[in-house]
């Protein structure tokens, strides 16, 4: 994934390989440091790899902040699945961390990932910088959402 242009679009741009070995070293060391982190999406029944997701820790504008993501290849856009991804990942912030807020951090020209962020409950805050690039910062807290039931 890391190398797709169209996947890294929205990302930075496409990584080599010492920066995707670099990536999973980072996710990696999260997930030994808070239990949680990013994870590898697959179909189902076909096992095939489809995209990643995550709840994991991100600093933003020197605050440390619970941020949900989600990304797929492109063979997978458009089903529907970056929503359901993110709503889990959004229940399992506030049901399972008892995270107080959650963000979702995007590129401004990506659009279709604003609207999933909006479908979760997630809402514009601002603008930050992020390694060097502007994004839009959504917030969601619990008490602004009403329950997924799924």
């Amino acid at each position: 994934m890391d190398s797709d242009p169209e996947v890294m679009a929205h990302l930075g741009g496409p990584r080599d390989e010492a920066g995707t070995r670099d990536y999973l070293e980072r996710n990696l060391a999260h997930w030994a440091d808070h239990g949680f982190g990013l994870w590898v999406l697959r179909a189902v029944p076909s096992r095939e790899v489809v995209g990643r997701a995550c709840v994991r820790h991100v600093v933003v504008d020197e605050c440390d902040e619970v941020e949900i993501g989600y990304g797929f290849l492109p063979a997978y856009w458009g089903r529907g699945w970056a929503t359901e991804i993110a709503q889990a990942c959004v229940n399992l912030a506030f049901t399972r961390l008892d995270c107080p807020s959650v963000v979702g951090l995007t590129r401004p020209m990506n659009r279709a990932s604003q609207r999933v962020l909006g479908k979760v409950g997630l809402v514009l805050e601002r603008e930050v910088q992020l390694e060097g690039l502007q994004h839009l910062l959504f917030r969601g807290r619990p008490t602004d959402r009403q329950e997924s039931k799924g």
